[in-house]
């Protein structure tokens, strides 16, 4: 498979006294033989990531899981780190005495644009011997200032319209053939998608890239290691470009192929567009224009003469009158009367969806091909670039697209192509080449960054488990799985040229076995109907085959219509694509309960299913980053899923949701990010447990990998967001939230929902001001949540009925938040506890047994406390309901969903999205409990454990593990009648309390290094080093 981030990439060595001794060497005693630092990483990245732009990335590492001697405690480190290009020490730690092996902070020269670093770990055990040197890793700086990309100007198709095909580019030019090619790098950011070729072959494996953004403020750019592609001589790079979520509009329609009525969510919001009214001179900063209606205040006004933008020039808006508009700095050249003007979205973010200004097809690119002699040869996007309208006829972020084959010039991206405006395509019609077009960029604020999180790619690949033929000429096929991705066809030879065959994907089907497309779609026909692919066929002699390459969608159906009567489709005609960031994949659970396995692997799909560019809510309807869809089932997304990389490109999405505007709003974040559609305020724009992420996603990386650099970085709007709530939303420190507990099955209050996030955020920046240095806002914070947990106490609680009420209404929800987040006090927790199992077994609105209502609010803190408190058989019983709102119901063989549904539903009715995140917070249950592998309280990065499983139910085994920073913790359970065997491994340099459940038993016998402590609660508690422990009970 290609990587995506080595292509061709050499790892500089640096001397021989580097790597083996010289005066660092000295600090150490003779080599451990036990211990061996492997897994190294930087900003969370496993591999060797190229175009980091963080000028202060953080370091982790861990022991090889091979030893189990005393000396897998790590007393103390030291990295150091080189420039690989120069050979040159950038930073030597020297020895730190410190267990920590995650989130160390590079400390050594500045990095600087386009550094290759090397670097290597080394540790000290509790013996005192330090091992050896680690095995080099690297990454590679991206380009840190704007001006590095030199004359590298954003271009387009000039003169395209929404209703044209979308634009394809190439760019030849020629590699000196004498000279060899050492290093060669291709930085690109397309808007609102881009797929790059060299010489006709795909550069990684990455799909859908860039991905999400607020294009207002930041493009992502993408850094390709084209070192081995390059021929000596003539080569071309190829660029195509998708919509993407940066232009979604109804209005691009082709009914040649059925597509009348587009479905989106939302449309892109058109901005400022005109022409010059009166000519200008240059040095002029205000003109006229036929009108002023979608220009912003501090955003951007684009001054284009045509002349495929030769004369094109962008200024910062200062104020807008009745018919004109003023700006800064005064203009380069005359423009005369007629000239296209153009504006951007709004930047600053006042009230408005600022990202969902719709920007059209564009690109920056620039490649640096240097040579074993030293020379560069520098290519920039510019009009030397030649530019066509490619075969892709439409594409539309939610409705699909429309791929004519026949439209298509073979071998347009290779060398020695003809790029002429009288170059052919399949059908002979000319291709068209013209020069491309200088463009504005989508904002004179946008800034081009690099991307930390991993990239999306193809995860994995599904044959149909079944093809059926409902209705004549309409094919379904069931990948037996509700996925995300995109479908593959492929036909045989002999299909006719010009045949249109569309490819309809679906959660569900309808009661005549065609799909059933609903729970995609939302809003009804006012939002539009289609929804598919359609890909029209080039007749060619060996087949066909095609996927879509800039959308996406849920599926477990697929509807194939349109081939040949006599054409009998096979399971290789299409394929399910299933897509996700790569994220690493972080634990597993299996048990003897098949009820408990097939919760636990619809909530695995759920949350890869929405784990793309950024966290979704859902792969049909919306495709929007909701905060509160994944910071509420962070206990159980982070379970299956390693985020250590993928929540740093979070937060700086978040901190560009945060409004700036000098208004009433400043501070607050969107209640989506990047922000679309509804903007900051209202009911859908201003809600404290969805813009709190802010705060939330650095206590997550502080928290669960150690991470306090991100939380360093972006402190002010963390306070920012902080002093909103404060000043807008709190009242005597209790805080209103408008959506309450969303999707809850019973009302709950938004006073109890809103104080708990108010008391939860304040409570972790209190934390992360004390872990970097503000020291003073700290005490401040502290002393805040104090007063917020005394208020929600005072306000809520009713002393008569012992539980939380407001206004006397009472819900699980509010008991759970109160005693999961510490609010209640000590002497009547168990009231509170006893309350809230009695309001699950009273609460059965569909027929009898207990019911869980929880929502996207309540749901993981009900969880979580009936298993803190014990009740462990409160959940045992509630996931085996299958009366509605139960996860049996979702399970339920249905005519929609035959079998019952394979993911989460995004609500209990079954309606809606039926590929959500926020129902399946169950799923951390069966890590920290059924397995019994959590975190100890106050540690971070799971440097300390707890192993507990719950014995619950029929259960007769669990076998579970998590990956944590220092490696791999895992519990293994069986049970025979009242006998118990449980096998425990905990990683190195770690420490774990082991609670062995006694069954009314005694443990026979204690594993070498395990400390009995005592027996309580029916448990035998242990204490461990790191190792592998097995425990009887009988």
């Amino acid at each position: 498979m290609k990587r995506r981030t080595a292509l061709g990439l050499s790892l500089a060595v640096p001397s021989a006294t580097l790597l083996t001794g010289g005066p660092a060497e000295a600090t150490g005693a003779s080599h451990s033989p036990d211990l061996r630092v492997v897994g190294l990483r930087v900003d969370g990245r496993p591999d060797r990531p190229l175009g980091l732009d963080s000028p202060s990335p953080v370091l982790s590492w861990r022991f090889a899981e091979t030893s189990s001697a005393a000396a897998d405690r790590q007393t103390a480190y030291q990295i150091r780190v080189w420039d690989a290009g120069r050979d040159r020490l950038l930073w030597d730690s020297g020895k730190v005495g410190s267990p920590v092996q995650s989130g160390v902070r590079y400390g050594g020269e500045p990095l600087t644009s386009r550094q290759r670093l090397s670097w290597q770990v080394r540790a000290w055990g509790a013996d005192r011997h330090a091992t050896g040197w680690s095995t080099p890793s690297t990454w590679e700086v991206g380009l840190l200032h704007q001006t590095d990309w030199g004359a590298a100007r954003w271009i387009e198709y000039p003169g395209r319209t929404e209703t044209q095909p979308m634009p394809i580019f190439a760019r030849q030019f020629t590699a000196d053939p004498r000279r060899k090619v050492t290093r060669a790098r291709l930085y690109l950011s397309g808007v609102g998608m881009h797929l790059a070729t060299v010489n006709g072959r795909g550069l990684t494996d990455e799909v859908l890239a860039p991905g999400y953004a607020n294009y207002q403020l930041s493009s992502e750019y993408r850094v390709y290691d084209i070192t081995g592609r390059i021929h000596r001589g003539a080569n071309t790079v190829g660029v195509r470009l998708g919509n993407g979520p940066a232009y979604v509009r109804r209005s691009v329609t082709n009914p040649a192929v059925g597509r009348t009525s587009p479905y989106s969510w939302w449309q892109s919001q058109l901005k400022g567009s005109g022409t010059l009214t009166a000519d200008v001179e240059a040095g002029a900063t205000t003109v006229t224009l036929s009108a002023v209606t979608g220009y912003h205040v501090g955003g951007t006004i684009n001054i284009d003469t045509g002349d495929g933008g030769d004369n094109l020039e962008s200024r910062v808006i200062a104020a807008i009158g009745a018919d004109s508009t003023t700006f800064t700095p005064g203009l380069s050249k005359p423009h005369p009367a007629g000239a296209t003007v153009t504006g951007s979205g709004n930047n600053i973010a006042a009230g408005d969806a600022s990202a969902g200004a719709a920007v059209t097809p564009r690109f920056i690119a620039r490649l640096e091909i240097t040579y074993a002699d030293g020379q560069e040869t520098v290519i920039v996007s510019d009009r030397e670039w030649r530019a066509a309208l490619g075969p892709l006829q439409t594409d539309a972020w939610y409705s699909g697209s429309d791929f004519d084959a026949r439209r298509e010039q073979p071998g347009w991206d290779q060398p020695g192509a003809d790029l002429s405006a009288a170059a052919q395509r399949r059908d002979g019609t000319p291709t068209g080449w013209i020069a491309a077009g200088i463009a504005p960029p989508p904002n004179l604020a946008t800034r081009l960054v690099g991307r930390t999180a991993p990239p999306m790619t193809i995860a994995d690949r599904y044959e149909p488990v079944e093809i059926t033929n409902p209705v004549p000429g309409t094919w379904v096929f069931d990948f037996g799985q509700n996925i995300v991705g995109f479908p593959m066809l492929r036909l045989k030879a002999g299909v006719p040229a010009g045949t249109t065959i569309r490819i309809a994907p679906a959660e569900s089907l309808a009661a005549d076995g065609t799909v059933d497309q609903a729970s995609l779609k939302g809003g009804g026909g006012s939002r539009g109907v289609d929804l598919f692919n359609t890909y029209t066929t080039a007749g060619l002699r060996g087949g066909e085959s095609w996927r879509p390459d800039f959308n996406y969608f849920g599926m477990q159906w697929v509807q194939v219509t349109g081939l040949p009567a006599d054409y009998v489709p096979t399971r290789e005609t299409v394929t399910g694509l299933r897509v996700q960031a790569e994220t690493p994949i972080a634990g597993a659970v299996t048990t003897s309960d098949a009820r408990v396995n097939r919760i636990h692997k619809m909530a695995w799909y759920s949350f890869a299913g929405n784990i793309m560019s950024v966290f979704t809510d859902c792969p049909g309807r919306e495709k929007l980053s909701y905060p509160a869809d994944y910071t509420m089932p962070m206990g159980s997304i982070h379970r299956d899923f390693d985020l250590s990389a993928y929540l740093r490109t979070h937060q700086r999405h978040l901190v560009e949701g945060q409004s700036v505007a000098d208004t009433p709003m400043a501070g607050n974040v969107a209640l989506k990010t990047p922000v679309y559609d509804w903007g900051y305020t209202g009911r859908f724009g201003d809600e404290i447990n969805w813009g709190d992420a802010i705060i939330l996603v650095p206590g997550f990386l502080r928290q669960l990998y150690g991470d306090t650099e991100t939380a360093a970085r972006y402190y002010e709007p963390m306070v920012r967001f902080a002093d909103y709530i404060a000043r807008q939303k709190a009242v005597g420190n209790i805080v209103d939230a408008a959506l309450a507990d969303w999707v809850s099955a019973e009302p709950v209050s938004g006073r109890i929902t809103g104080t708990w996030g108010y008391y939860l955020m304040v409570r972790e920046l209190a934390e992360l001001a004390r872990l970097t240095g503000h020291q003073a806002d700290s005490a401040r914070y502290s002393a805040l949540a104090v007063d917020i947990r005394t208020a929600f106490h005072t306000t809520f609680w009713d002393p008569a009925r012992r539980l939380y009420a407001d206004n006397g209404a009472v819900s699980q929800s509010a008991q759970a938040l109160a005693l999961d987040a510490g609010l209640v006090p000590e002497s009547e927790r168990k009231a509170v506890l006893d309350a809230l199992v009695e309001m699950i077994y009273a609460f059965h609105p569909n027929g009898d047994g207990p019911h869980f209502s929880g929502g996207t609010i309540g749901m993981a803190p009900i969880v979580r406390a009936l298993s803190a408190g014990g009740r462990d058989d409160v959940l045992w019983d509630l996931i085996h309901e299958d009366e509605q709102p139960s996860y049996g119901y979702f399970m339920e063989s249905t005519v929609a969903n035959p079998g019952g549904m394979t993911t989460m539903g995004e609500r209990w009715n079954r309606g809606d999205s039926k590929n959500h995140m926020i129902l399946a917070q169950i799923e951390e249950w069966f890590h920290a409990g059924l397995a019994g592998i959590r975190a100890a309280e106050g540690t971070t990065a799971y440097r300390d454990l707890v192993v507990q499983p719950k014995i619950v139910g029929d259960l007769t085994f669990v076998k579970g593990h998590y990956t944590t920073p220092q490696g791999t913790a895992r519990s293994e359970w069986k049970r025979e009648g009242n006998r118990l065997r449980l096998t425990v491994t905990v990683p190195p340099n770690t420490t774990a309390l082991v609670q062995v459940p006694t069954l009314g038993g005694r443990v026979t016998g204690t594993p070498r290094r395990a400390r009995f402590l005592r027996t309580a609660g029916g448990y035998a508690e242990y204490q461990v080093p790191s190792g592998t422990y097995t425990f009887t009970t009988r």
